[in-house]
């Protein structure tokens, strides 16, 4: 079983198992990771969701699509509208992490997604404060997606959520895991030099 099918049967037990809230899907493959989890909720029928991108520019609508490397598809022209994708109703918002907002916390999505989590994995204030928005949330699942992993360690985030998938493509694609793995290796090495 290749490691993009693992995280896929891992991310649909997940969104079918009624006692667990919150997921850590982490990993150094950022496509697969976004793709796979698109697949996932997808197949879970007619599904409305919000992704909440944090310090992002409006562009982060379409940055999301192109991280599944879903160049045409068509975002909302502004936060709130509906847009479909496949099976899915999405809308984006950004999330505010320097103070609270409970502007979600009446809605009942049945996934919200929080992306990319990497811009706060060094800041505890902002972690704590996702950790409560997920507390509050009447949201069914809420999905804390990375990016540029190994660069970013989303390890405070794997302490709350109830599941951690982990998608690196190591037996997917040994080559790319070996090549994104060397030139963190090299780039943390002439930080050290510096």
């Amino acid at each position: 079983m290749t490691d993009a099918k693992k995280a896929y049967d891992q991310i649909s037990e997940f969104i079918s198992n009624d006692n667990e809230k919150s997921l850590l899907l982490r990993g150094i493959a950022d496509t697969e990771k976004h793709q796979v989890l698109l697949k996932a909720l997808n197949k879970h029928g007619n599904l409305k969701g919000i992704i909440l991108l944090i310090h992002t520019a409006r562009d982060g609508m379409k940055n999301f699509f192109r991280w599944a490397e879903l160049f045409k598809v068509k975002v909302p022209k502004k936060y709130g509208e509906a847009m479909k994708l496949s099976n899915l109703t999405l809308y984006f918002d950004n999330l505010t992490t320097k103070s609270y907002s409970g502007k979600y916390d009446n809605y009942e999505f049945d996934f919200m997604i929080i992306w990319p989590i990497q811009s706060v994995t060094k800041n505890e204030d902002e972690i704590q404060m996702i950790k409560e928005l997920t507390k509050r949330q009447k949201t069914k699942k809420i999905i804390y997606l990375t990016i540029k992993e190994p660069w970013y360690n989303p390890d405070a985030f794997a302490e709350f959520a109830d599941r951690v998938v982990q998608l690196d493509c190591e037996d997917d694609n040994p080559k790319e895991y070996k090549r994104i793995l060397d030139v963190y290796k090299d780039d943390m090495d002439r930080h050290r030099r510096m």
